[in-house]
């Protein structure tokens, strides 16, 4: 569910019904979950990750987990920034003023309207600087390829996308 939620918010969702299973991780499937295609063999690592039972076995509960992949998934995952920049898009194009930008995207994502408070804390965010403080040690050069940099707002709907309000109902 929270995988079909992200495309649907991200507005990438294909909404067709019926069609052959296909694989999760293939980066153009944007169809429903429940359309992808589950080996006995060899599980999706996405569904593994986020604790799809073992088609093997029958068993009368799930088993919940939180480790710490789940949360580098959400952070640095092909997926998770492919839908934070749609998002962005989408909330970007919905309004020139951030402020109503911020508002919409609390409607979409969470079907409540935001706080002034959650408004104000969004507002500091997108205005700070992406400049690093002037004392802070220079990064090492053999790193390899530095990824590719989000933009404020994209970075907001990565944050706003991972948020547990997203993920559960209360």
């Amino acid at each position: 569910m929270w995988r079909d939620a992200m495309l649907a918010v991200s507005g990438r969702l294909d909404a067709a019904l019926g069609g052959p299973s296909d694989e999760l991780a293939k980066d153009d499937n944007r169809r429903r979950t429940l359309y992808g295609f589950v080996s006995r063999h060899e599980l999706d690592p996405f569904l593994r990750l986020f604790d799809f039972p073992d088609p093997n076995i029958t068993s009368d509960m799930r088993p919940v987990t939180t480790v710490p992949l789940q949360q580098l998934f959400v952070l640095n995952s092909e997926f998770m920034i492919a839908s934070a920049r749609a998002l962005a898009d989408r909330v970007q194009d919905a309004s020139a003023d951030d402020e109503q930008r911020i508002r919409y995207a609390y409607e979409l994502l969470y079907n409540r309207p935001a706080t002034d408070a959650e408004v104000a804390i969004g507002r500091e965010f997108l205005a700070a600087s992406d400049e690093p403080a002037g004392d802070q040690p220079a990064g090492d050069e053999s790193a390899g390829p530095e990824p590719a940099k989000l933009s404020r707002w994209q970075q907001y709907a990565q944050a706003l996308l991972a948020a547990n309000e997203f993920l559960y109902v209360d």
